[in-house]
């Protein structure tokens, strides 16, 4: 069979291809992220792509089902359905980048209490009258601090860097352990880098620590999107596909070795002054970050092959650091709460707090943490990725050209990322929408949208003609465009998969307070984690019934405390050491197996 050739752009990656792969398949072997929030089972309509040069096989039912006739005038198709007649051109579109939104740390001051330490050492040459191997005259030279054995790689090197550069040469450890041998003076160049690997965004944050201080931070989308957007697609793929788990961990360790790139380039620094990374992300990213299968976590009882926090070295998993430097990932509490909760729980420091908190990380998996007098409750409600705009008929990440606020009068008001034409919602804005929607009468109590005949007379003329009829359901239009393709509308389905997340985070809460034997009222703090939670309004959260009932004044925003928690353990040792203590002290509580959880989620479902 002849190759056919597949050029992505903007990236201008070309792939050679033998078989009739869809496009989704060929980007997924080349490398390039496309956002295919259904894992490519066609049932999402996210994975668009322009066509510019080629000829493909006629639309699949699939398609059109989502591409209106302009889209396909345009050469839209989706990528997990088309397939090329020959060679083909296909220019994937940016998604646009959630740094800002992740958590901007730059110049950011921070304790240094780190292991990682560099010794600057003039050794005594050899001579007849002493015999010392290179390796116990270095150590010597380290007066007398307790040093682990040497690693075969490390001892190899002695030799020559002590003799090419005069015996003077720079020790770089960590605790006991001797990392490398440096030529001549580098004490002044000690970098660290923390990640914050996240089931949708990869970020990470470049730390001096010499200074103490946070001097760049980058993030990528990351790659394994294009196999999912929830964790049970990556573990479905990782057991059902050849070659599956190393797919991913390859793609994530990409994505890793993009943002270092970036990081040391902008910031002019050799990569292997980069001794520490410290990582953080939820047990299943933890588990495809290290190449550990994550198939025990798709069944119950959800069992992760490790708990402990790890070291490794960056050799190991092919970081492009230093080759001896030290990966070192954080503990996880259970199946679905990972090391990022307990980098958020460290970085809140939930176990300081005087009275009762709660913090509730508003993502896919919903990691809820209770602390009271000196408890620690954890658990995971299956959310879903509606609140990063996945399952969402216009979802989109919250990105330039996503709504972020709606506001409903007598007439719809929408913020847009970027201050541009909307192309669709992200997270934030359909919590909004929704709000705002029930306010109004639109949407009642049991979640329906109500028609045209329903709300004939009751509500602003205005409002009442964005009201649609579709295959669906009931449609609520929040932005028209210039034509009926173009315009942004909420639908039931995206009502129904809103209080299906809601519904799940506010059952959680409710089940920890039960085990803590506490009302929502005794609650002095609950804090919001994520990026999600930085931008979503209170009012509306509450408003919904997203969360239980409790005073607006004690619910407020703590940002992407996983990224911060990441940087608090890998500048403090004592930090990294506490970050253990709060993973064994934490009780997870399982709500697969209580029965109560299941009344609280029905109860909850509902807009009171």
């Amino acid at each position: 069979m002849t190759d056919r050739k597949i050029v992505f752009y903007p990236e201008e990656k070309m792939i050679l291809t033998g078989e009739k792969k869809t496009i989704l398949e060929a980007s997924q072997k080349a490398g390039i992220a496309i956002e295919a929030t259904c894992g490519g089972k066609g049932t999402c309509g996210k994975c668009r792509v322009r066509i510019q040069h080629g000829a493909r096989e006629p639309l699949t039912n699939v398609e059109e089902n989502f591409l209106s006739s302009s889209d396909v005038e345009k050469g839209i198709a989706l990528a997990c359905q088309c397939r090329g007649y020959g060679n083909l051109e296909v220019f994937v579109p940016e998604k646009g980048n959630e740094l800002s939104r992740k958590l901007s740390l730059e110049s950011k001051k921070v304790l240094l209490d780190t292991d990682l330490r560099k010794e600057y050492l003039e050794l005594e040459k050899p001579h007849v009258h002493d015999f010392r191997s290179d390796a116990n005259r270095l150590i010597d030279g380290l007066k007398g601090k307790q040093i682990n054995p040497l690693q075969l790689d490390v001892l190899s090197t002695i030799p020559f860097i002590l003799r090419e550069n005069d015996f003077k040469v720079t020790a770089v450890l960590a605790g006991n352990e001797l990392l490398v041998v440096e030529a001549g003076d580098t004490r002044n160049k000690i970098y660290g880098v923390a990640l914050d690997i996240g089931t949708t965004t990869v970020v990470g944050f470049l730390l001096d620590l010499c200074q103490g201080l946070v001097i760049g931070a980058a993030s990528r989308t990351n790659k394994q999107n294009s196999y999912g957007a929830d964790v049970i697609s990556r573990i479905q793929f990782s057991n059902e596909q050849d070659n599956g788990l190393k797919c991913l961990q390859e793609d994530v360790l990409s994505v890793i070795n993009e943002i270092i790139n970036e990081l040391t380039q902008q910031n002019g620094i050799d990569i292997g002054s980069i001794y520490q990374v410290l990582v953080v992300g939820n047990t299943v990213m933890s588990h495809l970050f290290l190449g550990l299968s994550p198939a025990a976590l798709g069944k119950s009882p959800f069992i992760p092959a490790f708990s402990s926090m790890t070291v490794i070295p960056a050799y190991a998993l092919g970081l492009e650091i230093n080759h001896r430097a030290q990966v070192i990932v954080l503990p996880n509490i259970a199946g679905y709460v990972g090391s990022d909760t307990v980098a958020a729980l460290l970085a809140v420091k939930i176990d300081k707090y005087t009275g009762s908190a709660m913090m509730i990380d508003l993502g896919t998996n919903g990691e809820i943490a209770l602390a009271c007098d000196g408890r620690l409750y954890t658990c995971s409600t299956a959310a879903g990725p509606a609140f990063e705009g996945a399952h969402i008929y216009h979802g989109m990440r919250a990105v330039k050209g996503a709504i972020e606020k709606v506001r409903i009068d007598k007439t719809v008001t929408v913020d847009v990322i970027g201050n541009v034409a909307p192309c669709g919602i992200c997270g934030s804005g359909l919590i909004d929408a929704v709000s705002e929607l029930v306010k109004a009468g639109i949407i009642n109590n049991n979640g329906r949208i109500m028609s045209q005949k329903d709300l004939d007379g009751k509500i602003p003329e205005e409002l009442w003609h964005r009201l649609r009829h579709s295959s669906s359901g009931q449609d609520f239009v929040l932005y028209y465009g210039t034509t009926d393709a173009d315009d942004i509308v909420l639908t039931q389905r995206d009502v129904r998969e809103l209080q299906m997340a809601k519904a799940s985070v506010r059952a959680g809460a409710e089940i920890l307070l039960k085990e803590a034997d506490i009302k929502a009222r005794d609650l002095n703090a609950v804090m919001l984690a994520g990026a999600f939670g930085s931008f979503v309004r209170k009012e509306s959260i509450l408003s919904i019934g997203m969360l239980p009932r409790v005073d607006e004044r004690v619910v407020y925003s703590v940002g992407n405390a996983a990224g911060e928690g990441a940087i608090l353990a890998l500048s403090s040792e004592n930090e990294r050491n506490h970050a253990q203590y709060l993973a064994r002290k934490a009780t997870h509580v399982e709500l697969s197996l209580r029965a109560d959880f299941n009344r609280s989620f029905r109860d909850a479902c509902a807009f009171m």
